[in-house]
């Protein structure tokens, strides 16, 4: 049972890199299942034990990412929002979301490009995650889907001109741009400080 287990996960690795790999070169929609299969050097019906067609593949790709993404960054106790901490626990995410962009970069460069509504539900998916993380926290006039919808928007532009920009500025420093221009102004605008 392990063995297959194995060779399952190593099968959708391959194919997974091989989809990215493709993307990369030509158009999503040119890529065929042969494409993939011959680039993953893997056999052709292997492919649709695991998936249906390329864009189930996709879709595994960006659901297992987002929820590693997830994984490493932690949202905080709503207390942490009252002590010093608050700053290094910003820094800290900052410099998670860019090192898990430097580490999948081929693939954070296919979701940028790629269609619309991947992009859209990507969004919706880092929106909700901020919504229950912080929602209950928040004490703002702004409501608080177009607070989510800011953040999300505002950290794909700054991950997007990283990418475009051969990712010259180190991991810490978009870490620190991402909290001064996107969290900590943010932050300031929805949570009161407690006296």
């Amino acid at each position: 049972m392990n063995s297959i287990d194995r060779r399952v996960r190593r099968s959708k690795k391959l194919l997974s890199e091989a989809l990215i790999a493709l993307t990369l070169e030509k158009n999503y929609e040119e890529i065929t299942i042969q494409d993939i299969t011959e680039q993953a050097d893997v056999g052709y019906r292997t492919f649709f034990r695991h998936y249906t067609d390329k864009d189930a593949l996709l879709n595994d790709v960006v659901a297992t990412t987002m929820m590693e993404l997830r994984e490493l960054i932690s949202p905080p106790l709503p207390e942490i929002f009252a002590t010093p901490e608050l700053e290094a626990f910003e820094l800290t995410n900052g410099r998670v979301i860019f090192q898990h962009v430097q580490q999948h970069s081929d693939l954070y460069r296919v979701l940028l490009r790629s269609e619309r509504s991947l992009m859209e539900s990507i969004m919706e998916f880092a929106i909700k995650e901020i919504k229950t993380n912080f929602g209950a926290i928040a004490q703002s006039d702004i409501p608080f889907s177009i607070i989510a919808n800011h953040i999300v928007s505002s950290t794909i532009a700054l991950i997007r001109w990283w990418l475009d920009h051969g990712m010259t500025q180190s991991v810490e420093d978009m870490g620190k741009y991402y909290a001064r221009l996107i969290i900590k102004p943010t932050r300031e605008t929805i949570v009161k400080p407690t006296l």
